[in-house]
């Protein structure tokens, strides 16, 4: 099976994310979001999106709340069709490929 060429769009997007992440965060080398759904009785529902981050060798990296809001907004605005909300996903630096992580719903069910 041959793996899908990037276009040139894609090509110059991963540039562009990859620099920033160089710029802001030289250590990361995978960003993982997870939707984090929670209720309170004063804000209600509400969901907030978590970010992970990963170095060279597969370790979390101790980061600050700034690094994460960081990294989530330098996705953000690279893929903003993506569904951060609601879906996990798993971007890696050095190959600019952002890949959707969810789990496929058992059964089929929708």
């Amino acid at each position: 099976m041959q793996r899908r060429r990037f276009t040139a769009a894609e090509a110059v997007r991963a540039v562009m994310v990859a620099r920033q992440f160089l710029h802001r965060l030289p250590q990361v080398d995978v960003a993982q979001t997870t939707p984090v759904y929670a209720e309170s009785p004063q804000h209600g529902a509400r969901v907030a999106v978590h970010v992970h981050l990963v170095d060279v060798l597969g370790l979390p990296l101790a980061a600050g709340p700034d690094e994460h809001r960081a990294a989530y907004k330098i996705l953000r605005r690279a893929y903003p069709r993506a569904a951060w909300t609601s879906d996990e996903y798993r971007y890696d630096v050095r190959r600019g490929a952002l890949l959707r992580t969810t789990p496929a719903l058992l059964g089929g069910a929708r």
